[in-house]
């Protein structure tokens, strides 16, 4: 098992993140939506309904393709911030996702974001 499964698959949330991407990368959107049904909190799905994430999904699948882990950023039992590439034109994401405390540990937040291109630090307005 390479290093940086074993770093994310030692926490509650990298589990959570591994099965989500297991699916979106095979392209299985049907299973997918059933996976965000389940395994969102109630609270993170009023804010952003399962038809909404998975459209999204899509569209990122369309436009950067199957991702992979470029680096852990940060890993702790119920969160994890990483920075992913795209199979397509060479793009890079950050993915923070987090989950409750209590079993199933479902997603209370998801985010993917570009990486901002070459802006540094404290030159954003």
């Amino acid at each position: 098992m390479s290093n940086l499964k074993q770093k994310i698959g030692a926490s509650k949330a990298g589990r959570r993140f591994i099965a989500q991407m297991r699916l979106y990368n095979e392209g299985d959107f049907w299973k997918l939506r059933g996976y965000l049904r389940a395994g969102y909190y109630d609270l993170a799905l009023l804010e952003s309904p399962v038809e909404r994430r998975l459209l999204d999904l899509k569209a990122t699948r369309r436009l950067h393709g199957r991702l992979k882990v470029d680096h852990v950023e940060v890993t702790d039992d119920y969160g994890i911030q990483l920075l992913m590439s795209g199979e397509k034109n060479g793009s890079r994401l950050r993915l923070k996702m987090n989950v409750n405390g209590s079993y199933p540990h479902q997603v209370t937040h998801y985010s993917l974001e570009p990486v901002a291109g070459e802006i540094a630090d404290g030159d954003e307005s």
